[in-house]
C-alpha cells in the first residue's frame, strides 16, 4: 500500500458525515429557535461553516461552527451583540466558554462554535 493510498484510508474512516441528515446538524435544529429569538428581526442567516462546512471535518474532534449573519441595521455594538449571545445560551441551559470571536456551548455531545 502507498503512502497516498494509507493517508487516505485514514481519512475516510476518520470523516465525518457532512450529509443533510447528519447527527452533527441536530445541533443547528437545537440552536436554531434560540437564535432566532436572540436575534429578532435582525437574523438575515444560520449557516454551518469552518471544517464542517468544507467537509474536512474529523473524528477525533468533532463540531459545527456557526455563522450568524446579522442585519445592517443591528444597532448594537459588536461587544453588546456577543454579550447577549453568550448570556443568552447560559439562559438557555448550554454553559457557554468565552473564546476570542465566538462563543462555545456543548449540545448534545457537540461543540458548536
Amino acid at each position: 500500500m502507498s503512502a497516498d493510498e494509507y493517508l487516505l484510508r485514514i481519512l475516510i474512516r476518520e470523516g465525518v458525515d457532512t450529509s443533510p441528515f447528519s447527527p452533527v446538524r441536530s445541533v443547528l435544529t437545537q440552536l436554531d429557535p434560540i437564535i432566532r429569538k436572540w436575534a429578532g428581526d435582525k437574523l438575515l442567516s444560520i449557516n454551518p461553516s469552518g471544517s464542517f462546512a468544507k467537509g474536512t471535518a474529523n473524528k477525533s474532534g468533532t463540531d459545527i461552527e456557526l455563522f450568524i449573519s446579522l442585519s445592517e441595521q443591528t444597532t448594537e455594538s459588536l461587544k453588546e451583540i456577543y454579550n447577549k449571545l453568550f448570556n443568552t445560551m447560559a439562559e438557555k441551559g448550554y454553559p457557554p466558554k468565552r473564546q476570542n470571536v465566538s462563543v462555545n456551548v456543548r449540545v448534545s455531545g457537540y461543540r458548536p462554535s
